[in-house]
Formats: C-alpha cells, sequence, structure tokens
C-alpha cells in the first residue's frame, strides 16, 4: 500500500514599486476611493433591521449592483469583486 502524497503550497509576496506618473496615480487612487465606497454601500444594504446580516451574492446583487454602478465609474468587474470583497 503506498502512501498518499501530500502537496503544499508555497505561497511567496513580493513588494513591487509600482513606476506611474501622477495621472496614472490619480486615477489609480480615484478607483481605489471608488471601489471602497461600493464595499462599504453593499456592507449597508446587507444590514436588516433585525440585525441579521445578508451574504447571499445573488440578494446583494439585487440590492446594490445598479445603485454602484450608476455612482461610481467602476466596471462590473470592479463592482463584483467590491460586493464579494463586502459579503
Amino acid at each position: 500500500m503506498t502512501e498518499p502524497t501530500v502537496v503544499m503550497e508555497l505561497r511567496r509576496t513580493v513588494p513591487v514599486k509600482l513606476d506611474i506618473d501622477d495621472e496614472q496615480g490619480r486615477l489609480l487612487q480615484e478607483t481605489l476611493e471608488q471601489f471602497l465606497w461600493a464595499a462599504n454601500y453593499v456592507v449597508d444594504r446587507a444590514r436588516q433591521a433585525d440585525g441579521y446580516v445578508l451574504t447571499e451574492s445573488g440578494t446583494l446583487h439585487e440590492r446594490t449592483y445598479e445603485t454602484v454602478r450608476d455612482n461610481t465609474e467602476l466596471h462590473a468587474n470592479h463592482v463584483q469583486a467590491a460586493r464579494r470583497r463586502a459579503s
């Protein structure tokens, strides 16, 4: 009888300094602020009056997607990522 093979995953984080100009930095900062606003908006809409917090992605999508898209310049994938982060 053979022993099962154990596979271990190793992850490393490598800090990388971005080489961007002022305009790109401004756009990156603006995107980050909009992303955080979107995540906070989802968290606020997830709270129920009875204290229960929704985490179901479909329900949160229905409650927040259009408003986030209308109030930010985020693309759909960023809106979805913000919702996942919030939930």
